[in-house]
């Protein structure tokens, strides 16, 4: 399986933009703030480059402490833990980007002095990638239902037991089969050019039973980032 789309329609959702702004639940916007964030939305859906894709692993396996994909050695813990405990013997590895063009145009507001400009849409770059990464976990639940398998939640280099320092290695199998439908670079430091992307593994299992569906997960389940002021809550299934 291969998935290509260059400029996905992607719509951010009014709450999770808010939520990422920083903004309380069911907060009402001031005429100021709305007009920003209006003006965020027009400016990306004129001049954004998203783009997602996703390719099915040729091979993985479990080896002590580490998950092989396509003889790549991945040391995480954590991720053969999840591949172990879900009978994971397949995956998906994808990678999704709002483009470097919302960069750019956020760094140029800045160096104009226009830090509220800056600030909206540079936090919808963030929202943007959010939305494309939950696009590519429902179409790949799809996908892997209609062939009898569940794909498990993404889980990224950067995450709880999987050094960042990965992210090339997994940038690098991605682009074994071919080149990205955009320009894509890991630093040595695990940061990704343009930032405002992000790659991810799904583990895919045929041990359906006891798998919830990928779209009754709540994205921050798996969020590293420590101390977040923005995490939604999550109530206990």
């Amino acid at each position: 399986m291969e998935w290509i789309e260059v400029r996905p329609e992607v719509e951010v959702r009014a709450a999770e933009y808010q939520r990422l702004l920083g903004y309380p639940p069911e907060h009402v916007m001031d005429a100021r703030s709305a007009d920003l964030a209006g003006w965020a939305r027009e400016w990306y859906a004129e001049h954004g480059r998203p783009w997602v894709y996703a390719r099915e692993a040729g091979s993985v396996a479990t080896d002590g402490p580490s998950v092989l994909i396509e003889g790549v050695r991945f040391p995480s813990g954590a991720l053969r833990k999840r591949f172990e405990q879900a009978a994971a013997d397949g995956a998906v590895l994808a990678a999704v980007s709002a483009g470097a063009e919302i960069e750019r145009q956020a760094q140029k507001l800045w160096r104009e002095e226009k830090p509220d400009e800056y600030y909206f849409l540079e936090v919808l770059g963030s929202a943007v990638v959010e939305r494309l990464t939950e696009i590519a976990g429902e179409r790949l639940c799809a996908w892997a239902e209609s062939r009898g398998m569940a794909v498990l939640p993404h889980y990224s280099p950067g995450y709880p037991g999987w050094d960042v320092a990965q992210q090339s290695w997994l940038l690098g199998l991605l682009k074994t089969a071919r080149s990205l439908p955009g320009n894509l670079q890991a630093l040595e430091s695990g940061a990704l050019l343009p930032k405002k992307s992000l790659l991810a593994v799904f583990g895919l299992t045929r041990q359906t039973d006891g798998v919830r569906r990928l779209t009754e997960l709540v994205a921050c389940e798996s969020c590293s980032l420590p101390a977040c002021q923005y995490r939604r809550m999550t109530e206990e299934p």
